[in-house]
């Protein structure tokens, strides 16, 4: 299934799970349209000083891809600076957090499936 980027959706989202500001998500593929594989597949956008609460997967599992700029997470219980090509992976009930704490846009593809 092809989906070109002039017919991805483009949304707002307020304070995503519990973080400060606002996140723009341009879904690449809709849950719908991914064969029952993903919950979530987009980019991600966050201009400086916009977090991603902290919040478990389990039983889902959500891989990401850092695109630009510089991000802070949380991963294995420390935090991490990650640049663009970095890749990290959160599940098996762990907890994770994203917070753009550079003077950059960070753009990053996040994955979540089941």
């Amino acid at each position: 299934m092809l989906n070109r980027v002039n017919d991805q959706k483009t949304d707002i989202i307020e304070k995503l799970r519990g973080g400060e500001g606002q996140i723009v998500r341009q879904t690449l593929i809709a849950p719908e349209d991914s064969c029952g594989k993903f919950k979530m597949c987009a980019k991600l956008t966050l201009e400086p000083g916009v977090t991603i609460g902290e919040h478990p997967h389990m039983p889902d599992a959500e891989f990401c891809l850092l695109l630009e700029g510089e991000l802070l997470i949380l991963d294995g219980g420390e935090e991490h600076i990650v640049k663009p090509g970095d890749a990290w992976i959160c599940g098996n009930g762990d907890s994770h957090y994203t917070k753009n704490v550079s003077d950059q846009t960070a753009v990053f593809l996040a994955v979540v499936v089941e």
